[in-house]
């Protein structure tokens, strides 16, 4: 150690610590090193956690973790199928690549004058359905690589991947000490740090830490099972109870349920996802307080709060590994040469996470928002409602600045949540029709196809585990 050393500290030692510390032993200049304080691994043999990562994304290309699958560590997924959310229709959140359009025409345009045109046609939601070809995917149980043609439906397929949060760490941290990172060292308190990192979960928050009323819960109860016939892939459902998750495993799985303890007894939780999950044998179950918490300015000096430490969400959707990755892509964008830049590389950080954060908690809001019992479990936050407007409202997009989901995102999820926009298109009108229809009408041939020749996603993954 020289005297001119800058000594990052991270203090914790799960997901979040080791992923920033083997990004940052990979990413700061020479001068600069990354001290782990008194970090305990996780043991492999208790309860796994999910983690949620894309595939081409940070997590996985730091743990260069592709094995992780053939072990049965992970699994792949498209979205989140929400069951039973209006009038009984399935709604699907996915990552995906927008839809080519028509003549320059968006797509959700174009469907949306044919609604117009036709009082007697399907409504907006029915008519966009067979064209979420990503949402179509997920919910057969299909699963393939992305296609590097353009012109193949599969190219707009973007799976993430679904890993164990302790397998992943483990992997991590050995990556992270043959890299360089530091572990344990006696002396630490007598360090003076050029950075200290915080991701532990039990941290205060210094923000506006309780989201609890806006995200419309306050309890989850988790449960490990045994057995059952579960298609392996993550499952949501809107439940009487709350909305439930399952994430299945080799002989059993995990599932949650997060609940608004107002309205719904620990006893009806139980029931109510019991009855979900089928014959299942339960081997664990545990029932904790949610604290959902956003620490508005994570970096502040030479202090950075980081994946836990920084926002909790405390729900089944995977919004924290989520975070996590987004706030390591910012991470390395605003990474400080020196010690001046501190400043200006905070505001930055602060900035981009804090908005991106907002608009994740939105869109699990905005789900939340239109129940299968119609209830609203709380008014819509000051950024969804400007949203909402935006959707509804004639000639305006959907997109605000910064907004790092697409328009045609939106457009798909509130559409499925039975909001149709008023907006309108000029060149929508200029289309042919019939011809446009005739397009539309190929493109969803193409997709049934496609989508029969796809294996199953538990063939998928068993050829992984086999080694094939």
């Amino acid at each position: 150690m020289t005297g001119t050393e800058k000594i990052w500290v991270i203090q914790g030692g799960g997901l979040a610590a080791w992923a920033a510390a083997l990004l940052l032993a990979r990413h700061l200049p020479s001068d600069h090193s990354v001290l782990i304080e008194d970090a305990v691994p996780s043991a492999l043999g208790e309860e796994p956690e999910v983690a949620i990562a894309d595939p081409d994304g940070l997590l996985v290309q730091l743990s260069e973790g592709a094995d992780l699958l053939a072990q049965g560590h992970g699994g792949f997924f498209l979205g989140s199928l929400l069951r039973s959310w209006r009038d009984g229709r399935d709604i699907a959140v996915v990552e995906q690549e927008p839809l080519p359009g028509i003549d320059g025409v968006a797509l959700a345009d174009v469907v949306l004058r044919a609604a117009r045109q036709s009082p007697a046609a399907p409504d907006y939601a029915a008519l966009l359905a067979p064209l979420q070809f990503q949402a179509r995917v997920m919910a057969a149980g299909r699963y393939a690589h992305p296609s590097p043609d353009r012109q193949s439906p599969r190219s707009l397929l973007r799976p993430k991947l679904m890993l164990d949060a302790r397998v992943l760490a483990a992997r991590l941290r050995d990556t992270a000490l043959r890299a360089g990172v530091r572990e344990g060292v006696s002396d630490a308190r007598e360090i003076t740090p050029f950075m200290t990192l915080d991701t532990r979960a039990n941290s205060a928050f210094r923000g506006d830490g309780d989201w609890t009323a806006r995200l419309g819960y306050d309890r989850r109860l988790t449960v490990r099972y045994a057995g059952g016939d579960h298609t392996p892939r993550v499952d949501m459902a809107n439940l009487v109870e709350g909305l439930a998750s399952r994430s299945p495993r080799p002989g059993g799985g995990f599932a949650s349920l997060a609940y608004d303890a107002g309205r719904t007894t620990a006893d009806l939780a139980k029931t109510g996802l019991k009855a979900w999950l089928g014959d299942v044998d339960i081997a664990a179950v545990s029932d904790s307080a949610l604290p959902p918490g956003l620490d508005m300015k994570p970096w502040t000096g030479r202090q950075l709060a980081f994946g836990p430490a920084a926002v909790r969400f405390g729900d089944p959707l995977g919004l924290d590994s989520a975070a996590l990755e987004r706030q390591l892509t910012q991470l390395v964008a605003s990474l400080p040469g020196a010690s001046e830049q501190i400043s200006a590389c905070a505001e930055a950080y602060n900035e981009a996470v804090v908005r991106d954060i907002a608009h994740r908690a939105d869109r699990l809001h905005l789900i939340l928002l239109y129940g299968s019992q119609g209830q609203r479990l709380a008014p819509a936050g000051d950024d969804l409602a400007p949203r909402i407007a935006q959707f509804t409202s004639r000639n305006a997009g959907v997109g605000l600045d910064g907004d790092p989901y697409d328009a045609q995102h939106w457009i798909m999820l509130m559409a499925s949540l039975g909001l149709m926009p008023r907006r309108y298109d000029i060149q929508a009108d200029r289309l042919d029709i019939k011809a446009a229809m005739a397009s539309l009408g190929r493109m969803v041939m193409a997709f049934d196809q496609t989508l029969a020749a796809l294996p199953a996603h538990s063939r998928f993954i068993e050829r992984l585990r086999e080694g094939g």
